[in-house]
């Protein structure tokens, strides 16, 4: 029976891809989000997924980055945008709410605000239907450096996405996020799996244990002051502000003991 030269694993439990499959031109193992073959040129990924815009080799029936059956593939027009990294122009795909713009030589992908969104959203409606544990990425797998936003030529801010997928984006808040080639999918994932809505969770956690030791932090600069000698009061009026500053600390007393 002749190999296909296109089979990949998958990565158990993820949905994904191993990420390598055997080059047909000349038998490299090489990635399977290559566009094109490192050694010899041979075109790899050529199959655009509809739903999430992930490329794919051409024999496959299922998109490796959101597991969906591929058809009819999205239409490209040429962009005004360059790659931050390789300075191509850009083909720009229409996504509903928004665009994205993908380099053909790198695989770099660079996503409007609006569509990123309506693709996270996707994917967390998807993934609780199936939930499953969010897959892991090393962050230091990525070369360290900063490309400017294709819109404003501004750097872009390095981020790790949902602060634990270990993907690191970057980020112009006003025009978009650059995701380099792949990452994309993985990002969502990692949304697909419900990362996202852990770290939300994580996050109002935070925010509870931070409100809290402000609280505590006042409380003590309150006690500070209640046990600092103080002169015999003035008049009625120092001693009404003494009692009500009592009653407030109470107060706040009993928030702190109900928290706990």
């Amino acid at each position: 029976m002749a190999k296909d030269p296109y089979r990949s694993s998958q990565v158990p439990g993820s949905g994904l891809s191993s990420g390598h499959v055997d080059c047909p031109g000349c038998g490299a193992n090489v990635e399977d989000s290559l566009r094109r073959c490192s050694t010899c040129g041979t075109p790899i990924a050529t199959v655009r997924c509809a739903a999430c815009f992930n490329m794919n080799v051409a024999e496959s029936t299922l998109c490796s980055g959101c597991g969906g059956p591929l058809g009819l593939e999205p239409i490209g027009e040429a962009d005004d945008l360059e790659c931050p990294d390789c300075k191509t122009a850009f083909n720009a795909f229409e996504g509903g709410p928004g665009r994205l713009h993908d380099c053909a030589s790198c695989g770099g992908q660079f996503v409007d605000p609006p569509l990123l969104r309506d693709l996270l959203a996707q994917r967390e409606v998807y993934g609780k239907a199936a939930p499953r544990p969010p897959p892991r990425f090393n962050p230091l797998s990525s070369p360290m450096r900063y490309v400017p936003c294709p819109v404003c030529d501004q750097m872009m801010t390095r981020r790790n996405f949902g602060r634990s997928s270990g993907v690191i984006v970057d980020v112009c808040a006003p025009h978009g996020v650059w995701f380099d080639r792949g990452e994309l999918p993985r990002v969502l994932a990692f949304v697909e799996a419900g990362g996202l809505e852990l770290a939300k969770q994580r996050e109002a956690l935070e925010a509870i244990d931070s409100a809290r030791a402000e609280r505590l932090r006042a409380f003590e600069d309150r006690m500070k002051l209640i046990n600092r000698p103080l002169p015999p009061y003035r008049n009625s009026q120092q001693q009404r502000d003494a009692e009500a500053a009592s009653i407030e600390l109470l107060g706040v007393i009993a928030d702190l003991l109900n928290e706990h």
